[in-house]
């Protein structure tokens, strides 16, 4: 007589099997989205490396192309118009508060005004809502023609902290004024305009350096320093390949635990258990 086929242990071996595979699966594909991932952001990073080290443009439109001008160096004559001054509150220098200070600049002969990130500026700790005045050195600069030198942010800060943490749309900027300047929550190129019933380009220039920090070697931040009384503070170009490449190897590592432990459990229970 043939002996019966033991479907319930083939059952319970099919679904382990099934289980284990499954998991195995999300993980490797997981591990591979962030290799991707890692990737992409390498592309990234190489191209505004690329871009920081370009010659500078001088561009005479108010709007240009910004995913492939941000990073990019700018040089241009004008001046700064003492009317389309903004700050931007809750900043910190070294632990201080501070504001950041936006304001427009005319280049020659056009039309429109380029919102530029002059730097930071400290509050008093004696009077900390009090709006801190502009320094004697910046008004002093201000009163002819300058050059503006200095890098075309991404798109993100159009409408963002100027740091790339994006707040939500123009509506939501609280906005007061204090000491007689305008003291607002965060920053839009849109509101900006609106505000100084102007025509605004659609890219912002930072005077403060553009540094190339996070995962690999490359140049260093600079120290905080004060230009024409404005304290300037690196701003981060980050890479963060390694973090997505760790998180990569997380789980591809656990990928092959899974395997190992899929492989050992269908020994234990159906090979080893079955064994005369």
């Amino acid at each position: 007589m043939v002996k019966a086929v033991n479907s319930p242990g083939k059952t319970k071996l099919a679904f382990t099997v099934l289980i284990g595979a499954s998991l195995v699966w999300l993980t490797f594909s997981l591990g591979q989205w962030q290799t991707g991932r890692a990737g992409e952001k390498q592309q990234l990073f190489d191209a505004q490396a690329l871009a920081l080290a370009a010659s500078p443009i001088s561009p005479t439109d108010s709007q240009i192309d910004l995913d492939n001008l941000s990073y990019r160096k700018i040089e241009l004559k004008g001046r700064f118009d003492a009317k389309a001054l903004i700050y931007i509150d809750n900043r910190q220098v070294n632990g201080r508060p501070a504001v950041q200070v936006v304001q427009g600049f005319r280049p020659e002969g056009a039309d429109f005004l380029i919102p530029v990130d002059r730097g930071l500026l400290l509050r008093n700790p004696a009077d900390p809502r009090r709006a801190p005045d502009m320094p004697v050195e910046a008004r002093t600069a201000d009163e002819g023609s300058t050059s503006l030198n200095g890098t075309i942010l991404p798109r993100y800060a159009q409408s963002a902290e100027l740091r790339g943490a994006l707040l939500g749309a123009a509506s939501d900027i609280y906005k007061e004024e204090n000491s007689g300047f305008q003291v607002w929550s965060n920053f839009s190129v849109l509101e900006f305009s609106r505000f100084l019933e102007q025509p605004v380009s659609n890219f912002v220039v930072t005077l403060q350096p553009v540094a190339q920090t996070g995962d690999s070697p490359g140049e260093a931040p600079a120290e905080t320093r004060k230009v024409n009384g404005f304290y300037h503070v690196a701003v981060p170009l980050q890479e963060q390949v390694a973090k997505h490449k760790g998180y990569a190897f997380q789980w591809f590592t656990m990928s092959a635990v899974l395997v190992l432990l899929t492989l050992f459990f269908v020994y234990r229970e159906f090979y080893k258990g079955n064994k005369p």
